[in-house]
């Protein structure tokens, strides 16, 4: 069959067995019959196994060659059967599984495309699999809301200033509507929205003489953004690539619940509870709202019921609703040992009082 028409098709048909039909593991193998009777079956021919190897050998050497690999050989033997290695590039199974969770949990992905990742990676995704895959939250998104966001992507890679009118949504509709001119560094995601981080065009003018861009910098929640155009208004950014990454990643930083800071603080808390239990449930809570990392310290006593923690965090609204939330534990205290925060948690604490007395709670 070596001079068969269809001998070309049948390494190509081999290279993609093992590519994306064959998994990486201890019990992953296929024989030279199971090959023989794949190729019989999308091709309709029966191909004789000296072929086989010859086409085995090819395909090893061309991955060498194209640097997709550094091993001997990609395609190898362990007894009768023939295992793989994994590729320099190639997507790993647990990288394809977290991919696919990821869409299926995103509530503005089609979960279609679920469907088209696993046919590219059918190896990887067995029925057994496809029985415990995550609960889609898939939502349709409609055409406006995509072509919002690829105005804005257009703007920043077009290095553009843009105008919007930005509001606040009741009932469907965006009231309370100011317009903006900004222009656009990056888009964000948390807390299930896109968030678009611009430079305010008013403010940088100001700011631009004096060579820092930092106090410009706001985020803006892309579904309370309507009517997007370009703008003819200068585009102001940063010097260099290499600035503009650094102040992105410190104001990202600084955020806490899609709220951002210009200015880090450090909150030291102690969380005392009659048990072990009542500590650890209430850190749990708290550890799972901030950002930003979290240092024990060392004077903790947890067998007493004593926890002692610090954190450097952004000075946002959300941080006081997350210290209420904090002290709503049951058999919990919490102290703050931070001036300021404790002075503007008071006044948040004093609102909380007001609001539930108006309301007759």
């Amino acid at each position: 069959m070596a001079n068969s028409e269809l001998s070309k098709l049948k390494i190509l048909f081999i290279y993609d067995y093992f590519k994306n039909r064959l998994g990486i593991g201890d019990q992953d193998a296929v024989s030279v019959s199971d090959l023989i009777s794949y190729l019989e079956q999308m091709t309709g021919t029966t191909f004789e196994r000296k072929s086989i190897y010859a086409d085995i050998n090819k395909i090893n050497e061309y991955v060498q060659k194209s640097g997709q690999t550094t091993d001997d050989s990609w395609i190898f033997t362990e007894g009768k059967k023939y295992k793989r290695s994994d590729l320099k590039d190639e997507i790993s199974i647990d990288e394809a599984r977290l991919i696919v969770d990821a869409i299926s949990t995103t509530a503005f992905v089609d979960s279609d495309l679920c469907e088209k990742i696993m046919k590219m990676f059918p190896a990887y995704f067995t029925e057994s699999y496809r029985n415990r895959m995550l609960y889609s939250h898939y939502e349709k998104v409609d055409s406006k809301s995509m072509l919002k966001l690829n105005n804005i992507r257009g703007c920043i890679d077009a290095e553009s200033a843009l105008t919007f009118n930005y509001g606040y949504m009741l009932g469907g509709e965006l009231t309370e509507k100011t317009q903006k001119t900004v222009s656009p560094m990056a888009l964000d995601w948390e807390n299930n929205c896109y968030y678009l981080i611009a430079i305010d065009n008013e403010k940088g003018q100001d700011l631009e003489r004096d060579q820092t861009l930092s106090g410009a910098l706001r985020r803006y929640r892309v579904d309370r953004m309507a009517n997007l155009a370009y703008s003819s208004s200068k585009y102001i950014s940063y010097k260099t690539k290499k600035i503009k990454e650094q102040e992105l990643k410190r104001f990202v930083d600084n955020s806490l619940s899609a709220y951002a800071s210009t200015r880090k603080v450090p909150v030291e808390l102690t969380i005392i509870g009659k048990t072990r239990k009542d500590v650890l449930k209430a850190y749990g809570a708290f550890d799972s709202r901030m950002r930003h990392d979290i240092r024990i310290n060392d004077d903790t006593k947890l067998d007493k019921g004593i926890l002692k923690i610090n954190v450097m965090t952004g000075d946002v609204p959300t941080l006081y609703t997350d210290l209420f939330e904090l002290s709503t534990f049951d058999d919990v205290t919490v102290t703050i040992d931070n001036e300021e925060i404790c002075r503007k948690y008071a006044e948040y604490i004093k609102k909380a009082a007001k609001a539930a007395k108006l309301l007759k709670l």
